[in-house]
């Protein structure tokens, strides 16, 4: 293991911690299409199972898009919550979208999703909107006991150019939960390219993941140039920088997480004309 492997292993053993004096973990993960950012959202996502089973994992989905949870290597550790009233319906896409019942747990609030969440469990939470997801984290930080939130696609809801209605709504989600580290939550999101993100975001994110394809920021010590250096590795794992600060390292993220049953099942959100 060469120096950018111990730093890169040091980082992530940091993230991993649950330590009340420092806080949470903001993290961002970025990379081009197909280079592994999902997997290393299921990557954090199965260590937290192993190693804090009782704790409340929460993952949000994107909408018309295979259910990417359904990756993950124990199917029996996912848990569907839906927002009663929220019109979001399951659709499986090898049966021309026929819709198909997935057990989903029920609420009207966020208190009570809260209470009926799994411990050890992905709880995949369905609000009808992606953007209520801001509202769901702002709930999260405040529960007072550790919690963690995994996100596909943040731009989805915390978008670069809100509109007049949710600008206000984007701008203090990017306040407070930028400040994970002042509660007991980790934030874990990955987006393809950090400009398509709120712009209050790009400074304050603690802990940032570069693979194959990534874009380099401002502000910080790593290259274009290594990043463009990263391998990919179809047997292995494809290879990441993990910066924190004005440290880096390097890692490997393993694409063990292979599609099965339910991979291909959907939510939607039915509207009114439908």
């Amino acid at each position: 293991m060469n120096k950018a492997e111990m730093m890169g292993q040091k980082i992530l053993k940091r993230i991993h911690q649950h330590n009340k004096d420092s806080g949470g973990y903001l993290t961002q993960t970025t990379g081009a299409m197909g280079s592994g950012k999902t997997s290393v959202n299921l990557s954090f996502t199965e260590y937290t199972i192993n190693h804090y089973p009782n704790e409340k994992i929460f993952w949000s989905e994107c909408y018309d898009a295979p259910l990417q949870i359904y990756k993950l290597n124990d199917p029996t550790k996912i848990n569907i919550m839906v927002k009663k009233g929220s019109g979001v319906i399951f659709r499986d896409r090898d049966a021309k979208l026929r819709e198909v019942d997935l057990n989903p747990t029920y609420f009207d609030s966020f208190n009570d999703m809260y209470q009926y969440a799994k411990h050890g469990k992905a709880n995949v939470v369905f609000l009808g909107d992606r953007l209520k997801q801001m509202e769901l984290d702002m709930f999260l930080r405040s529960v007072g006991e550790w919690n963690h939130k995994f996100c596909e696609e943040f731009s989805e809801i915390a978008p670069m150019y809100p509109s007049k209605e949710l600008w206000t709504l984007v701008k203090a989600y990017a306040k407070v939960i930028k400040d994970v580290r002042k509660c007991m939550m980790n934030l874990h999101y990955n987006t393809q390219q950090v400009s398509d993100i709120f712009h209050e975001w790009r400074n304050k994110v603690m802990n940032k993941i570069f693979l194959p394809g990534a874009v380099t920021e401002k502000n910080i010590r790593l290259t274009q140039r290594a990043i463009d250096g990263l391998k990919r590795d179809p047997k292995n794992g494809n290879q990441a920088y993990l910066v924190e600060g004005g440290e880096f390292g390097l890692v490997t993220f393993s694409d063990i997480y292979k599609p099965v049953d339910g991979y291909h099942y959907e939510a939607h959100v039915v509207k009114k004309d439908e």
